[in-house]
């Protein structure tokens, strides 16, 4: 398969037919993953760069769903997944962008102006990008195409300016000034913001500091940057010892200006260059002051006192911490020049750039190496003896793999670890602790729990920010984070010192702690501070879990799953949490705490409910036993969560009874007032919510109204959005049919912004779905027109097939509404399901009842009916009353099309005593009376066989009213 983006997106397989890639989040997602083709990206690099703006909730979960979304659109076996992210598997050749990157990198690091131009000739039109948040690739490709072009436009001058004959001889060159420092072994590789921002410091700062990592290349940079001053000096402090600072500095200075005779009495080196300095404009380089940051300070404070022309740079992993001081922040390589420096030195290492199917590895190797030129550098060095597979393999240990380096390098250049060792070497004790500790924080650390993980590590929380003055942590985000270089030494120091295991434990003990501290936030006013702490520890928190179950310690892992279950349950994680309580729970186990009641509960509740397609491995007997234990232990562990054990349990067992033929007793809520007198207020809420959506299941109207009005007021004197949301849905429910529909659109509108940020986007935007219908039925088509395109925006966005499916159906309904069935048919047909595991019953009958309604507004009666067919099995299975209700009134609009208005009449009738109510402002119900007075068959006595009362919903009474 071939992928363009050079002059619109253009996708073609490999017999040249063309394919189609729909929708802005696949198309965003194809692109993200053919920037980094065969190479792994990692599930939060994709959902930064896809959702630039309005990032799902669950990013991971959204995730998901559009990877099966865009594999439906490509040739089967193109996505992969892989452990931490996806893979797309074509090579870098196959794009055309990532082609025209590679030619201009080897170009660069050939000097090839054919090369040059073979990639501007893949250059047809101009970069296709989703959205704005692709910016940064056009501006890479941007810069690639002015490099491709100044290397055609100098190759074209030399041409021009050759003498006609090879005897003649060039003019002569001006010969340039004497530079005061030596000259470059190698050229310099991209940094050219940097050196440019170094130089405009020099010109309005004294005191100029390049500060960053080691191996970023700091010296690199103050050298050249020397070299470009007519008066410099450069210093060498990284062999000084302490109390040889101005030594080495007088040295420096003799070497480049003739110092005074010494006279018979002894002269400091400080008197010296003091002497020395006087009255020039001179830049002195203190290179590699971290190891003696405090006498390097002093000694640049007292160069910058000496002479006003005298301007100090210095290189350090730390702030000297002089006042006036300003800073160079010196990071990774861009990955463009990351990679050009790359294949620079593997060319020099092994006498060839790397080939066309080393591009990938060469990349993964260099974003493996964060981009640091000193590690790339070591790396590259090592092509003489390995393959670039065998260096990337090697990486897992790249202290051992990166081990040689330059033998005239100084000796903390000469290997990886030196290069850290080097930081390493100044830490106290304390700052060692905290980088230890660090590495075992994936997702780092957070600002606001430093104090509690430093109490955990025994070490004080001010050591994480001194690491961040030492170049060894960057705080970003509030948040403490490692290059992963840094955090591989951290977590080889530990496995050196035996104490990996010990330190991930202590990790998983604080993390426990604080995620109960935030789980405790949830319900109420705090739950969106307390998810967003949840999302950000996301990947520590999977680790602590992983920990505690290498370790054998169940009570451990319980806890910690303990103050998850409920930030999953509202982030829809039900897959991770089903694994979790597998992983956890055991029904041998004493019911002797809180955690353990929850995890135990949650696990029986599961196995009542069992994910889509397998069947329930509990039976109704051993269910009704362990329900009774841990209804007792609910009691003895009395939590806000635990007082839900007994109501919820009751509940789940009315769904196994139901499989056995109960199914009058589908989701039917038992709690007894002594239950509802000892639970907490957000409990009690959750009670009145959970009995709204039973009577609203029941069609129970009066319980509706009275339950969900209960509800909504207790959430919203509690101050908990997710119950407001949920509750405002059952209570805009009732209001619909008590024809209050303007308060039911207030009380929607308000939920849908309660709960933004909060749930998942389908589950946002099936609640501004409801909000398109009440307008509907107040007859403002041209408002619920445009609050659908605002859905399916969204919808096209978030890229998910639930999304999507919510989108469409959405605009159905839209056009129903205005009678358009032609319209509204085209837009059912959109929904794919093809592929979905698990769709819920109750969709599937909600979805042909749409198309049943659309296929009656053309006058396709016999394909309706068929439709409607299928639609009552489903919504008849899934015992979901309200669909059963609306599959009814399309049920009802046949048999008035069809010139049975007796049945039609009787089909409203049910569905109104399904429901509940009758919703007379739905504009098919609307439809369907308008119809049904006209007709040879007036009577609405039922047919034979169906039975009288109008609220069953047994399969063959509401069938018949097909036949």
């Amino acid at each position: 398969m071939r992928v363009r983006f050079f002059g619109g997106l253009a996708v073609t397989s490999d017999d040249g037919e063309a394919v189609v890639v729909p929708g802005r989040a696949r198309q965003a997602l194809l692109l993200r993953l053919a920037i980094d083709a065969g190479t792994t990206v990692g599930t939060r690099a994709l959902a930064e760069d896809v959702w630039v703006r309005d990032a799902p909730d669950d990013p991971r979960a959204a995730l998901q769903s559009l990877v099966s979304r865009l594999r439906g659109s490509l040739p089967a076996g193109l996505v992969t997944s892989t452990p931490g992210g996806y893979r797309l598997e074509l090579t870098r050749d196959d794009i055309d962008v990532t082609r025209f990157a590679d030619l201009v990198a080897e170009a660069r690091a050939a000097n090839d102006p054919e090369r040059a131009r073979t990639a501007l000739a893949l250059w047809t039109g101009d970069v296709w990008t989703p959205h704005e948040g692709f910016d940064w690739l056009v501006r890479d490709l941007l810069e690639d195409r002015a490099h491709a072009e100044g290397l055609i436009a100098a190759a074209a001058k030399t041409s021009t300016a050759s003498p006609p004959t090879a005897s003649a001889s060039p003019p002569a060159a001006a010969a340039p000034a004497a530079s005061p420092v030596g000259a470059a072994l190698t050229a310099l590789v991209g940094r050219g913001d940097e050196l440019d921002a170094i130089r405009e410091r020099l010109r309005t700062d004294r005191l100029v500091t390049v500060i960053g990592p080691g191996g970023a290349g700091k010296t690199t940079l103050a050298i050249e940057t020397a070299r470009a001053v007519a008066d410099s000096i450069v210093v060498e402090l990284a062999p000084a010892a302490a109390g040889d600072v101005w030594t080495a500095i007088a040295g420096a200075v003799g070497r480049r200006i003739r110092l005074p005779e010494t006279a018979a009495t002894p002269v400091s080196p400080l008197d010296r260059v003091t002497e020395a300095v006087a009255g020039r404009d001179v830049v002195i380089v203190l290179d590699n002051c971290e190891h003696l940051v405090r006498e390097a300070a002093e000694a640049a404070l007292a160069l910058l006192r000496m002479s006003p022309g005298v301007r100090v740079l210095t290189t350090s992993r730390e702030p000297l911490g002089i006042p006036g001081e300003a800073f160079v922040d010196l990071g990774p390589l861009p990955p463009t020049d990351a990679r050009v420096l790359f294949a620079q030195r593997v060319r020099s290492a092994r006498g060839r750039l790397p080939d066309d199917d080393e591009r990938a590895t060469a990349e993964r190797i260099v974003q493996r190496l964060d981009g640091l030129p000193l590690a790339i550098e070591l790396a590259a060095a090592r092509t003489r003896t390995l393959t670039l597979a065998e260096i990337d393999a090697g990486l897992d240990d790249r202290f051992a793999l990166l081990s040689h380096g330059p033998r005239l390098s100084v000796e903390r250049h000469r290997t990886l670890r030196a290069l850290i060792d080097w930081s390493w070497d100044t830490l106290s004790a304390g700052e060692r602790i905290a980088l230890q500790a660090s590495a075992v924080f994936a997702d780092g650390i957070g600002a606001g729990d430093a104090a509690a993980v430093a109490a955990a590590f025994e070490v004080d929380a001010e050591e994480f920010d001194a690491l961040v003055d030492r170049s060894l942590l960057v705080r970003r985000d509030a948040r403490f984070r490692m290059l992963e270089t840094v955090r591989e030494y951290g977590l080889d120091r530990l496995r050196t010192d035996g104490a990996a295991e010990t330190y991930r434990l202590r990790a998983a003990v604080v993390l426990t702690e604080l995620a109960a501290a935030r789980e405790a936030r949830t319900r109420g006013p705090g739950l969106r501070d307390a998810l967003a702490w949840f999302d950000a520890n996301d990947e520590n928190l999977t680790a602590a879990l992983r920990v505690c179950a290498e370790a054998h310690d169940r009570r451990a892992g319980v806890r910690l799953l303990r103050s998850l279950v409920w930030p999953w349950a509202v982030r829809e994680r039900t897959d991770d949490l089903r694994r979790a309580v597998a992983e956890f729970a055991d029904p041998t186990a004493a019911l002797d705490d809180e955690p353990r009641v929850v995890v135990e509960a949650v696990a029986l509740f599961a196995a009542a409910f069992p994910a889509p397609g397998r069947p329930s491995t509990v039976t109704l007997e051993s269910y009704t036993a362990r329900r009774a234990e841990l209804e007792q232990a609910a009691h003895r562990n009395r939590s806000d969560v635990t007082a839900l054990v007994p109501p919820l349990l009751r509940l789940a067992q009315t769904v196994l009874r139901s499989g056995a033929g109960d199914a009058a007793r589908t989701w039917h809520v038992d709690v007894t007032d002594e239950e509802f007198a000892a639970a907490p207020a957000w409990t009690r809420a959750i009670l009145h919510a959970l009995r709204a959506g039973a009577a609203q299941n029941s069609g129970d109207m009066t319980a509706l109204d009275r339950e969900s009005e209960r509800a909504l007021a207790m959430f919203e004197t509690i101050g908990d959005p997710w119950g407001t949301g949920f509750a405002s849905q059952l209570r805009a429910e009732w209001l619909t049919l008590a024809c209050r529909l303007d308060d039911a659109l207030a009380v929607t509108d308000r939920s849908a912004a309660a709960v933004q940020g909060l749930s998942s986007v389908p589950d946002v935007l099936q609640q501004q779905s409801q909000a398109v219908g009440i307008l509907l039925r107040l007859g403002r088509l041209d408002e619920a027109r445009v609050r659908a395109r605002a859905i399916d925006d969204a919808a096209q966005a978030d890229g998910s097939v639930r999304s999507l499916a919510q989108a469409y159906m959405t605009a159905a309904q839209v056009e129903v509404a205005a009678g358009d069935g032609e319209a509204a048919l085209r837009v059912v047909g959109l929904v794919d399901l093809r592929g979905q595991p698990g769709i819920p019953e109750q969709f599937s009958a909600w979805l042909d009842a749409q198309r049943a309604q659309a296929l009656l507004l053309l006058g396709r009666d016999d394909e309706a009916r068929v439709t409607l067919r299928t639609a009552l099995s489903a919504a008849i299975s899934s015992q979901d009353h309200p669909i059963i209700a609306s599959v009814l009134l399309a049920v009802a609009g046949w048999n008035a099309v069809t010139g049975r208005s007796g049945r039609a009449r009787e089909a409203l009738a049910r569905a109104t005593a399904v429901r509940g109510a009758a919703d007379v402002h739905d504009p098919f119900h609307v439809w369907v009376s308008a119809r049904t007075g006209a007709g040879a068959e007036e009577t609405s006595t039922p047919a034979g066989g169906i039975r009288s009362a109008l609220s069953d919903v047994d399969a063959e009474t509401l069938t018949a009213l097909l036949d």
